[in-house]
């Protein structure tokens, strides 16, 4: 008989990896850290979808963005990831005082059906630049366990 399990996450098993808000951007235009978290060492990550929402700011000098990011790899300590963080998706808000309500979907890693692949212990954030008013954000994707840190039972 042959296999009959999935290989990969069942379909409709995508759901919200972690959320935040309402909080404020800088005022002055330069990159502000909004939230992060670090993925647990027994799992993987896949992110693929970033919402943002937000208020109507008192002021828009500069065009606001909300950035999800992604550094660190398997072998990084979670307090001080190492590497480049890769950039999974970007929304860019009106130059207006108006607010917005975006969604985007993550870049894809190669090899991947959807999403962006997060290892163990690296660390996720999302960062805004320009001035954003009450800022909410929410990442969604889906996990993968990894099966060799486990414990037989």
């Amino acid at each position: 008989m042959g296999k009959t399990a999935f290989s990969g996450p069942v379909y409709g098993t995508k759901g919200n990896l972690f959320s935040c808000g309402p909080t404020r951007g800088d005022a002055n235009a330069s990159t502000t850290l909004i939230a992060s978290v670090v993925v647990p060492p027994y799992e993987t990550w896949y992110l693929t979808e970033l919402f943002a929402a937000n208020a109507q700011a008192a002021s828009n000098s500069s065009t606001p963005k909300v950035i999800l990011k992604v550094k660190g790899s398997p072998t990084a300590d979670p307090a001080f990831p190492t590497g480049n963080a890769g950039t999974v998706a970007t929304i860019t808000g009106p130059t207006s005082t108006a607010g917005f309500n975006q969604m985007q979907t993550a870049t894809v890693t190669a090899g991947e059906f959807e999403g962006y692949a997060a290892p163990a212990n690296s660390t996720i954030r999302i960062v805004s630049s320009g001035t954003i008013g009450a800022l909410t954000a929410r990442v969604n994707g889906f996990i993968r366990f990894i099966d060799s840190t486990r414990v037989a039972q």
